[in-house]
């Protein structure tokens, strides 16, 4: 992580060069450290690296900015040997500039690592919890399922890459009363095939969802579940187990053609086995955190941040959601879980407050509970904006996007925004074979280099050896090390070659710094600015001519490719070879 490493270095160079920062106390040393940047400045013309350190310490430690920024460069930053030059501009910004060997250098460490480029031991290992998805069991997904499920996937591979041990959970609301209506639903059109008449749920859901598992289990079981057709009597729970299941292999199914898979699918019904519920309800009442109140069971949530307390048991005697929640949270902290990370819809901003109070309660750190609230999609075909209802049975589902534009575009398009944003989806765009759209723009600049590789092969030039062409993707091969070892370190011969390398560098910082933001899209970003370098690059520079081949240059659009699959996979879409 070359911009993560510097800057961790400079603070602690600063904290030696000014103890008196130290002084401030705890709390306004951490203050002051984490107001000081370090990152690329928006004109690249100012240098690779700015700073406002003098500018953040001036006041502390009584000295004009202009005259700590000298001091500041001379001591530390002119003692870096990776540094070419330091300017100081406006008030006080010290303006940075790396070496080129450096930046050469660095490259070379992008093939020593290949595989394990981008990744770092951050969590060292920690485990922690993605939950996503999570839709009721009731009917197909739609476009926002879709959007939270591609969110969550590729936030784990992000988690993963930081070092974390990752498990990827859907949670399936089997024990409610919308898959109680579900249930009742397919049994009147699966009794219809017996002649015998069951009543349709008014609020029912769509009958072509109900009927296609409603066939299947009449093809799978036939009249297993019905016990006696004179007294009607049914087997209910058996029937329903079995619709739900049938339910739940169809959203695997969807999932997957998206590229979503988990670990664990979790029944809300296990939460209910042998006990369970009284066994919260006693750890819950030993610790006074329930009380009676119109003949229901509350908790005490208020008195852990929430906004209100919840109901846990309603007056019919039946327990409502919020019991679940409680149930489910102690279950992951049973699984010794140390960081839990929820992905909701936007119609969930209440579980914040409510899922944090009761990790409180339960002992666990609420810090340590995050809850991404996601924001819906529209699709957009032109100026026509899709109809999407569920309940109605009417309108684009997820299964309709993914025949319409595939994986590929459906995982680029939904990750490329910050998730907290609503997100017009344009079929159009997302079909068009060109520079306009973004998943084509960065898939293209891959099949690129890709070609360059073929014409290499074909043209055979003199100063590459044909081991070497063979193995441009064997990093580990001797052909491969023999030819990084004829990398000059050189200045490089022109600004986009500089530009191109550069940008080649930022993906471990990228990837940490979405882990810690929660942010898939600044992957997306990443990739589409690397994506502009090389194809800019590419334009401008000759690689191979008839007899010769730039070695510099061939190594920088090796080294593209292989971040761009790095890349590419991190947001689970292909890397094709030719285009």
């Amino acid at each position: 992580m070359l911009l993560n490493h510097l800057k961790e270095r400079f603070i602690k160079d600063i904290t030696m060069l000014f103890p008196e920062i130290k002084n401030l106390g705890e709390d306004s040393c951490e203050k002051v450290l984490s107001s000081i940047s370090l990152e690329e400045p928006k004109n690249r013309e100012f240098g690779d690296l700015t700073t406002n350190a003098a500018m953040v310490l001036a006041s502390k430690v009584r000295k004009k900015p202009a005259d700590l920024a000298i001091l500041i460069k001379d001591k530390i930053l002119y003692k870096y040997e990776e540094i070419k030059d330091v300017s100081v501009a406006g008030p006080g910004f010290l303006n940075i500039k790396l070496k080129d060997s450096f930046i050469i250098e660095k490259i070379l460490d992008v093939f020593e690592k290949h595989d394990s480029y981008g990744s770092n031991d951050l969590a060292k290992g920690t485990k922690i919890q993605i939950e996503y998805v999570s839709s009721n069991p009731t009917g197909n997904l739609h476009i926002g399922h879709g959007r939270w499920g591609v969110m969550g996937d590729i936030l784990s591979n992000i988690y993963s890459l930081n070092g974390f041990d990752v498990c990827r959970e859907y949670y399936v609301n089997d024990y409610g009363t919308q898959a109680k209506i579900f249930s009742e639903c397919v049994k009147s059109v699966y009794l219809e095939k017996f002649d015998m008449k069951y009543p349709y749920p008014e609020e029912g859901y769509p009958r072509d969802t109900v009927s296609n598992v409603a066939d299947i289990l009449f093809e799978k079981f036939a009249d297993t579940f019905i016990k006696n057709k004179k007294t009607l009597e049914f087997d209910d729970i058996s029937f329903s187990k079995n619709a739900i299941g049938i339910m739940v292999s169809f959203i695997s199914d969807t999932l997957k053609s998206i590229g979503v898979e988990f670990d664990v699918w979790f029944f809300e019904s296990s939460l209910y086995g042998e006990g369970s519920f009284e066994k919260t309800l006693d750890f819950l009442k030993k610790r006074k955190l329930t009380y009676e109140k119109e003949e229901a069971l509350w908790f005490k949530s208020t008195a852990f941040g929430d906004d209100k307390d919840r109901v846990i048991i309603r007056k019919d005697g039946n327990p409502t959601y919020f019991a679940s929640d409680i149930m489910y949270l102690m279950n992951k902290k049973e699984r010794a879980f140390e960081y839990l990370l929820y992905i909701l819809g936007a119609d969930h901003h209440g579980y914040i407050s409510r899922l944090k109070a009761i990790a409180s309660s339960i002992g666990m750190d609420s810090k340590k509970v995050s809850i991404v609230i996601g924001q819906l999609v529209r699709i957009v075909e032109g100026r026509e904006v899709q109809k999407m209802s569920r309940r109605k049975g009417k309108g684009f589902t997820l299964d309709d996007l993914v025949s319409e534009v595939g994986k590929d575009a459906v995982r680029y398009f939904f990750s490329m925004n910050s998730f907290d944003t609503h997100l017009d989806f344009d079929i159009s765009l997302a079909k068009k074979k060109s520079s306009q759209n973004p998943v084509f723009y960065v898939q293209y600049a891959f099949a690129r280099v890709g070609s360059i590789i073929r014409k290499a092969g074909e043209s055979r030039p003199g100063n590459i050896d044909a081991d070497f062409i063979s193995s441009m993707d064997d990093y580990d091969s001797q052909a491969f090390k023999d030819f990084l070892l004829r990398i000059d370190r050189n200045d490089f011969k022109n600004s986009s070659e500089r530009n191109l390398a550069w940008t080649i560098l930022l993906l471990p910082d990228n990837v940490r710094d979405a882990c810690k933001s929660d942010a898939p899209y600044f992957i997306n970003q990443y990739l589409y600015r690397l994506a502009s370098e090389f194809h800019y690059f590419y334009k401008h520079n000759k690689i191979i001519s008839k007899d010769k081949v730039n070695i510099k240059r061939l190594l920088l659009a090796l080294a593209a490719r292989l971040v761009l699959k790095k890349g590419l996979a991190i947001l689970g879409v292909s890397a094709p070879e030719r285009m």
